[in-house]
């Protein structure tokens, strides 16, 4: 019994090693956005105006790719018919390639909901987001998003937007970061709806030093 324990502590140390040596070699990063969206249906009446937040992270032992997820949230109006608007979803499956300093591209997809009344029938969406972000003082922003709807007359929406951020890059303390303000073209297709406008904003964006796995070792 005695030799038993001795085994199963060693077994467990061992353990222990392990995975602190691979906390040791994780890497990551973050970025969060706060956005004012203004979409207009050059078709129609309609306008579309959103607030909100992204955060998305990735992290991995590996210098170049990691695991990634985010969370997205807005809401706001339809400006012409005076009803409120909503679009909300969580990505906790995807994956992201890093580029420089605290750039990346990354895809990922999830679930989420979202509704603007009277134009568009509350859903559940399943959506499947590419987020790129390359730069460091002038940065590029990118975003593609293709959901599929459920509980609702239209199953298909996109979007997206692509911008430029002006701003600031520091590498205090050993870790390399980034802010300033972004300017976007937008676009949002739903059903037989198009709509084009702009994005500006504010973003911040922070990682962990890129090194090679077999440096960290």
């Amino acid at each position: 019994m005695r030799a038993l324990l001795v085994l199963v502590a060693l077994a467990g140390s061992a353990e222990a090693r392990d995975w602190m040596g691979l906390m040791d070699t994780m890497q990551g990063g973050s970025s969060l956005h706060y956005e004012l969206t203004g979409l207009d249906d050059h078709d129609g009446p309609d306008q579309l105006v959103l607030a909100g937040a992204r955060l998305h992270g990735f992290a991995g032992p590996s210098g170049r790719w990691a695991l990634q997820m985010g969370l997205d949230l807005a809401a706001g109006g339809t400006i012409h018919r005076g009803g409120f608007a909503y679009d909300v979803a969580l990505l906790p499956l995807g994956f992201a390639l890093r580029l420089g300093a605290t750039g990346y591209i990354g895809i990922a997809g999830g679930v989420g909901a979202l509704g603007a009344t009277p134009t568009a029938d509350d859903a559940l969406s399943l959506p499947g987001e590419l987020t790129l972000e390359l730069g460091n003082r002038v940065r590029l922003l990118g975003r593609a998003r293709a959901s599929y709807l459920a509980f609702t007359g239209e199953h298909r929406l996109l979007e997206g937007m692509l911008g430029l951020r002006i701003g600031h890059h520091y590498e205090d303390y050993g870790f390399p970061s980034g802010n300033g303000y972004f300017v976007a073209a937008s676009f949002r297709e739903l059903g037989d709806a198009r709509m084009i406008g702009a994005t500006i904003g504010y973003s911040i964006d922070l990682a962990t030093p890129r090194r090679s796995r077999r440096h960290a070792e």
